[in-house]
């Protein structure tokens, strides 16, 4: 009996292993499944770009949004053989290719005279918006440049972000538009443009259109750091972009103040500011350029001429002084226009700020004694 119960409990147990062998098996099986169909999932989740994303070089990404062609390794080249980027390719090279020969290569051949001797190893470049172009063309040897204005640092557009094509790069086409027709940004229509892709792009396109070479770039919500090589002899160099507010009420705030006056501009550079320096509402500004920077570079709507005594300064004008736009006709200046009528004045040879015309514009250098 024991041997019958012993073969009755043998085949019991043997059937319950063979049950607990089945579901574990199944179990096995199930998560198997399971996970092989997690994965899947998760595959189909991971856009392609992703894995683009890895290798995107920021060059090349600055390249692609100035319509300069990537190479043919990088993710950008599948964009960059679509109609859309290559008509806006054409377009950029076309306008660009005007631009650097209507405006930049007149003002180059001015500095070789007009600013002799004015090499400051900072520059300080207030309501510049993205305005980097005209800063290195007028100080192409400093080593640092201090931009800032009300305009969003934003960010560049990822792989991901930048379909659709035909918006990102009309983005770049609008808010160039001004720029590369007249020489200047239009405050209102930078307010339109950068509200969503801000400054960082088009500071990248200008880098990329001079040939520079980005190095780096350290952002936050209120100011870029970007570090980059210059074209020809790869000198580092640092461009800086802040958000802020430059009325009296902002422009303490958050230490802005604090590290222009520890950069120690060797110049400023002004043009097309709205004449808002002329305005109460700007005079901690005022005061900030007047006491940090010896030399400060401005057309008419800067620091109004009365702000500068001239037992401290000295002063070459440039080209002619004609009345403001209509717009701005309140901030006339009959004490800079009779400076210029008994002053032997310099030829200027280019537009710059509002005046794009050249037998229109005037440059002040003021330097302090």
């Amino acid at each position: 009996m024991v041997v019958v119960g012993g073969m009755r409990g043998e085949g019991r147990l043997c059937n319950r292993m063979t049950v607990q062998r089945l579901i574990t098996t199944c179990a096995l099986l199930l998560l198997t499944v399971h996970a092989t169909l997690a994965q899947t999932e998760v595959r189909r989740a991971i856009p392609v770009s992703q894995t683009e994303e890895a290798r995107l070089d920021i060059n090349d990404l600055a390249r692609f949004l100035s319509g300069i062609q990537p190479p043919a390794d990088s993710p950008l080249a599948r964009l960059a053989a679509t109609p859309e980027w290559n008509a806006f390719a054409a377009e950029m090279n076309a306008r660009w290719r005007a631009f650097d020969a209507g405006r930049l290569q007149p003002i180059r051949n001015w500095c070789t005279v007009g600013m002799n001797g004015i090499h400051p190893a900072t520059l300080f470049y207030p309501f510049s918006g993205p305005d980097f172009i005209y800063a290195q063309t007028l100080f192409p040897g400093a080593e640092r440049y201090i931009l800032c204005g009300q305009e969003p640092v934003g960010e560049l557009p990822s792989m991901e972000k930048m379909e659709p094509l035909s918006q990102t790069l009309g983005r770049v086409q609008s808010s160039l538009k001004t720029l590369l027709d007249a020489g200047y940004f239009v405050t209102k229509e930078m307010r339109d443009d950068l509200k969503s892709q801000g400054t960082l792009p088009l500071l990248c396109v200008m880098l990329a259109r001079s040939g520079d070479r980005i190095v780096s770039i350290n952002q936050d919500a209120g100011h870029a750091e970007i570090h980059f090589l210059r074209a020809g002899n790869g000198r580092p160099s640092t461009l800086y972009y802040f958000c802020v507010n430059l009325r009296n009420e902002g422009i303490g705030k958050g230490g802005f103040v604090s590290f222009v006056k520890q950069s120690r501009p060797g110049a400023a550079y002004i043009k097309a500011a709205s004449y808002l320096l002329h305005e109460p509402d700007f005079s901690t500004l005022r005061n900030l350029l007047l006491s940090s920077c010896p030399v400060i570079v401005q057309d008419d709507s800067g620091i109004p001429l009365r702000y500068f005594d001239q037992t401290h300064w000295n002063m070459r004008l440039f080209g002619t002084y004609t009345p403001p736009l209509d717009i701005f006709k309140q901030y006339y200046q009959p004490d800079l226009a009779e400076l210029y009528r008994r002053t032997t004045t310099l030829p200027l040879g280019f537009g710059i700020g509002y005046q794009w015309n050249p037998r229109d514009a005037n440059l002040v250098i003021y330097s302090r004694k």
